[in-house]
């Protein structure tokens, strides 16, 4: 994941509350190296991502819908006001829907 050109690797874990792609919420935590924006979390949904920082939270939007196929995919997410800008990319996501009993 890259998040305003600082690139690291978190690992994803979520639900799925309904039946429908868009009830997705993946959640992962920012490592903390005791910067002043170091730390928090990123919330991954269909369509937007919310990152939680010290000092703040942004709200973004998806390019283009998360994709729950099994298969990896890059997600882009942008301000809303500047969607020329890319501010949080997830290379290589991959989400699968399991059902309750796997």
């Amino acid at each position: 994941m890259t998040l305003r050109s600082k690139t690291m690797v978190l690992d994803f874990t979520g639900e799925c509350d309904g039946a429908a792609a868009a009830e997705i919420r993946l959640v992962a935590e920012l490592p903390d190296a005791g910067g002043a924006e170091d730390g928090g979390t990123v919330v991954l949904e269909q369509d937007a991502a919310t990152v939680t920082q010290p000092g703040g939270e942004i709200r973004l939007v998806a390019r283009e819908p998360l994709r729950y196929d099994g298969e990896p995919a890059d997600v882009e997410f942008v301000l809303p006001e500047s969607p020329e800008s890319t501010v949080l990319t997830v290379r290589a996501l991959v989400v699968r829907l399991e059902s309750a009993g796997d």
